[in-house]
């Protein structure tokens, strides 16, 4: 067997930074799909310190669920998932035509020591969020996610 190296190739500006404990820490429980919707979420999070719309991102549902093959009734789970986990908060804004608008709060993930002391409290959110969401099953994180359904 081989081993691989990752090295520095080329670099620029204009990207969204993803911190360790996404992987490492909050992958394992809340799975493939929660995280990479995190992800995109936090791509087009407001960054913009000085604008009242600071740290939100509105570019949710309709486009991630072209860009990923997700389905529409798949969301609200993710949503609940990454809920639980702190990751994100959800707004709902009326706009006058029957549905409000979701704007998406999206936090930074804690570091490692918050988030070691936290977990107990986010592993029973998670079961409350998968007693909710009986169809729950392979959203999960394999590592740790899914023992929550035991």
């Amino acid at each position: 067997m081989s081993n691989a190296y990752i090295r520095t190739g080329e670099l620029r500006d204009g990207f969204t930074m993803m911190y360790h404990e996404v992987f490492d820490l909050y992958h394992p429980y809340i799975g493939d799909k929660a995280t990479l919707y995190y992800l995109y979420l936090l791509r087009y999070r407001n960054h913009e310190s000085e604008k009242e719309t600071f740290g939100k991102s509105w570019n949710g549902r309709t486009n991630v669920v072209e860009k990923f093959q997700l389905s529409y009734s798949t969301l609200p789970i993710l949503d609940s998932i990454l809920e639980a986990v702190g990751l994100i908060k959800i707004e709902y804004k009326p706009v006058g035509r029957g549905k409000d608008k979701i704007i998406y709060i999206v936090n930074d993930p804690m570091d490692r020591r918050k988030f070691r002391e936290q977990e107990a409290v986010i592993r029973e959110r998670l079961r409350q969020v998968i007693t909710k969401h009986t169809n729950i099953g392979k959203l999960l994180g394999k590592e740790q996610g899914l023992k929550l359904l035991a």
